[in-house]
């Protein structure tokens, strides 16, 4: 009797000790599970071509979509400060109302847009909520603002975020709860490539051909040459794509059953 009293407290024991290891490497788990989260998912602004498969040369306009994700955080304003070489691409300062376009719904309510400090390669988009009360969120990447630019010259160059963390007057993403600055940098830049007209081709001159004295032939076309188009690079914004900590995913669930079928040995036992 007592050896059978002594085996249930040992085991009573064991158990006890096995509950308690198995609830602090899943407090560890939870810990790294919210961490890779956060980093998966981080609140941001991306561009994105409206067409990726337009041609872009002198003297086109293109439409250029900014896409703000929050990662589920619930915020009150977004401020995209974007900045361009003016001497490639442009935007019409005197018409931004209609350059530089609110989606409709709209992310947040409000909106504004204006070129920062009377410079002319930095614009400032803005958006927000007046009240907390109406906080906004996604989890995926959403039409923040649209924007048009004309090709001003050939050749490559970038759109960009000014964004730098801790900095305050720079691209924001603001949290409703404390209106801190949740956003992460650095954001993507968006590479542009605009090419001028294809050259053409000069046609070459027809020979003049002399009738012999016996017959007269009739003269035989030249062949012109065919102009081959040169492909243009059509220019994509990178995205780096972090992937989803699946695993942890899977660890999480057979741990929460392993915990549930051990507290209830514990019960049985007792």
């Amino acid at each position: 009797m007592v050896k059978e009293q002594w085996n249930n407290e040992t085991m009573k024991q064991f158990l006890y000790i096995r509950l308690v290891i198995c609830l602090i490497v899943f407090s560890v788990l939870s810990a790294v599970s919210t961490v890779t989260a956060s980093e998966v998912n981080a609140q941001t602004f991306k561009f994105q071509l409206s067409n990726p498969s337009q041609s872009i040369k002198v003297g086109d306009n293109f439409d250029v979509k900014v896409m703000i994700n929050t990662a589920s955080e619930q915020t009150i304003n977004g401020d995209a400060l974007i900045t361009f070489e003016p001497a490639k691409i442009n935007v019409d300062k005197s018409k931004l109302s209609e350059l530089v376009k609110q989606p409709n719904p709209p992310f947040f309510t409000y909106f504004s847009a204006n070129m920062l400090g009377g410079s002319n390669n930095k614009l400032l988009i803005s958006s927000w909520e007046e009240s907390i009360a109406r906080p906004k969120s996604s989890s995926t990447d959403t039409l923040f603002a649209t924007l048009t630019f004309s090709a001003v010259s050939n050749g490559t160059t970038n759109l960009s975020f000014d964004c730098t963390s801790g900095n305050e007057a720079d691209s924001n993403i603001n949290r409703a709860s404390d209106s801190k600055d949740i956003i992460k940098c650095p954001l993507p830049t968006l590479s542009l490539n605009i090419g001028g007209a294809q050259p053409t081709t000069t046609p070459s001159a027809t020979p003049i051909v002399t009738a012999a004295p016996t017959s007269t032939p009739s003269a035989t076309p030249t062949k012109r040459p065919t102009s081959t188009p040169v492909p243009t690079n059509t220019p994509r914004p990178t995205v780096s794509v972090l992937p989803r900590a699946g695993a942890v995913e899977v660890t999480l669930g057979a741990l929460g059953v392993g915990i549930v079928l051990t507290v209830a040995g514990v019960l049985f036992i007792l």
